[in-house]
């Protein structure tokens, strides 16, 4: 009870702290010929640090969605990482794709090497340590992050060190991971449904790579971004305190596992 509360508690204290965090814009290139965009927040001092990427959800960088990413960037800035959130959409003219399934099925492998192409203009940065990079997403982007780990053979990239996806649509067998992959799902998610996780978790020692299920029972999509209590497109998004505040302590064992 008492690990619940403190918890909630530094919910609350981040939520409060996201206005005070300091964001910079920055542009690096695409392996589309684009021009890529995100929003990069670090801690203070001259590093090197480690990285989160970050990977936003089918609504884009304006949806409400954007607040639960900078809760997430404020809290890892809190831990001694640097965060750079990609904006997949607004460089290809879309804002929202969550209304097109195709679109959606298309946008994956793009949004997988948007996270590489991101990791390779973050490892040129002189307060960052290239040695620590990981990547980290939401629903579509937490898919994309699956796919950032799982689906780079013969691209010309470099490994990430862990990737953490938060309620993936787990579509394909996760056997041949390249990086520590930790899912967080709730066991009543209607859109990305648990059982579909549970099912491709690698059997036997079959990837030579760290594999976490967390499996939340009670909790729905969208189960870490406070005040979530929704009917969207059909799903239930809900926010259920006792999944997000033990979230936040498997993100954080996590990384410290694998980039500090």
């Amino acid at each position: 009870m008492k690990r619940i509360l403190l918890v909630g508690l530094m919910v609350f204290l981040t939520v409060i702290l996201i206005g005070c965090v300091t964001t910079t814009t920055v542009t690096f290139k695409g392996s589309e010929l684009l021009t890529l965009k995100g929003t990069l927040i670090k801690p203070k001092g001259d590093g090197p640090f480690p990285v989160v990427v970050l990977l936003h959800g089918c609504d884009g960088m304006g949806g409400a969605g954007s607040d639960l990413y900078r809760m997430w960037a404020s809290r890892l800035k809190s831990w001694g990482y640097i965060t750079l959130l990609v904006d997949s959409f607004a460089p290809r003219g879309d804002s929202f794709i969550c209304n097109d399934d195709d679109l959606m099925k298309k946008y994956v492998p793009k949004r997988a090497m948007d996270a590489h192409d991101a990791q390779s203009y973050l490892a040129g940065l002189r307060f960052v340590d290239p040695k620590r990079i990981a990547v980290m997403g939401w629903s579509h982007g937490a898919l994309s992050t699956i796919a950032s780990v799982s689906e780079m053979t013969g691209k010309k990239i470099v490994p990430f060190q862990a990737s953490i996806a938060f309620y993936p649509y787990c579509y394909k067998t996760l056997d041949d991971l390249d990086a520590p992959l930790m899912i967080l799902i709730g066991g009543l998610d209607d859109w990305c449904p648990a059982e579909l996780c549970s099912a491709n978790i690698p059997k036997g020692g079959k990837t030579k790579h760290e594999v976490v299920l967390k499996v939340y029972p009670g909790a729905y999509h969208s189960f870490d971004f406070p005040g979530m209590d929704v009917i969207y497109m059909g799903h239930v998004l809900q926010y259920n305190g006792q999944a997000a505040s033990d979230s936040i302590l498997q993100v954080k064992k996590f990384l410290e596992k694998h980039l500090k």
